[in-house]
């Protein structure tokens, strides 16, 4: 087993430990997804694919770490920040229909950084705009799992 692998392993029981009933996983185990307790919250997901190739996402927005060219540790500290951070999406209207999404999550110095849009090209672009934005706490405080993320990024640094 890689150092990857095993720290995804460990995130795994994680959040199965602390989040049983809204964890799913897909694709034999590799794709792991965190459904929100509000249905118009945001989930978040990991999954760490044959190839080692992690991708880390927030609702639909979501960013690749290859371990040819990435550190698939910076994936791993933003999965494990996504938990206990605060988050919003802020969803563009034109009629009924959202045709772009912003995702943002709160830093540690509480400022938004984005984290990726969505958008389609087919929308009543003569229609006048909307905004709403949804804004979601972490799905845990972090005082809660603190020992558990440091036994995890205890993992991502050691050589395995």
């Amino acid at each position: 087993m890689t150092n990857h692998q095993l720290t995804f392993s460990k995130i795994k029981e994680l959040l199965k430990t602390q989040f049983s009933e809204r964890v799913s996983e897909f694709e034999n185990g590799t794709h792991l997804t965190l459904d929100s307790e509000n249905e118009n919250e945001s989930s978040i997901w990991i999954e760490l694919d044959e190839s080692g190739q992690l991708t880390v996402g927030y609702g639909i927005s979501h960013l690749h770490y290859d371990p040819k060219y990435d550190d698939l540790n910076k994936g791993f500290n933003e999965f494990l920040r996504f938990l206990t951070c605060k988050k919003r999406r802020i969803d563009f209207y034109k009629g009924k229909l959202a045709y772009r999404n912003e995702y943002e999550f709160e830093d540690e110095n509480g400022n938004w950084k984005n984290y990726g849009t969505a958008l389609t090209w087919a929308y009543p672009f003569w229609k006048k705009t909307v905004k709403k934005t949804t804004t979601q706490n972490g799905f845990i405080n972090y005082a809660e799992i603190e020992s558990d993320i440091e036994k995890i990024k205890n993992t991502m640094h050691n050589n395995v």
